[in-house]
């Protein structure tokens, strides 16, 4: 069969705004000889062959995303202090009934990963402090808030191309043994 079959990847954010995690749909589109082949399929096997596009691109962009996160690594970082937030980064398969793939920040790991994405208002801290004599005050700090960094969607458009290929080689792997 001479063509290739075109996967269409879809960035879905989650419930942030900001996108905290990419997710992937894949949106098959292509020659007839290859879709006639898929059709032929089974739902179950369509559905494992489309999961393992899926991941497979997954695992394309996770790189990309990991090197536009924040991390001590980069001179001018001088806020980030462990690199949590770029070790996190881990590619998984959605937990959904249809195919799909998520790449994202693990939230065990950095809980904070929204406020890095979306950024924050400046805002009040309150913490209990005390007094030489012993009273007891609430402190009040005065946070000037953090610009957004929205690394994930970065990652994504420069990643994007390679995830592409991915899925493509899976898929064109599977229909080359039908």
């Amino acid at each position: 069969m001479d063509g290739t079959v075109v996967a269409e990847l879809t960035q879905s954010s989650g419930r942030n705004v900001g996108g905290r995690a990419v997710g992937l749909g894949i949106d098959l589109r292509g020659i007839p000889e290859v879709m006639a082949a898929l059709d032929k399929l089974t739902p179950a096997k369509t559905n494992r062959v489309l999961q393992k596009a899926s991941s497979a691109g997954a695992r394309a962009l996770k790189p990309h995303i990991r090197a536009e996160a924040p991390g001590p690594a980069r001179p001018g970082n001088r806020h980030v202090r462990s690199g949590a937030l770029r070790r996190s980064i881990s590619a998984r398969a959605a937990r959904r009934d249809r195919p799909a793939a998520v790449v994202s920040a693990r939230p065990k790991v950095a809980f904070y990963r929204h406020m890095v994405i979306g950024g924050t208002k400046p805002h009040e801290i309150r913490k209990p402090a005390t007094t030489p004599t012993g009273g007891r005050y609430m402190r009040v700090l005065r946070h000037p808030g953090a610009r957004a960094n929205p690394f994930v969607a970065r990652g994504f458009s420069k990643g994007q191309h390679d995830a592409y290929a991915a899925i493509d080689w899976v898929i064109d792997e599977y229909v080359a043994t039908l």
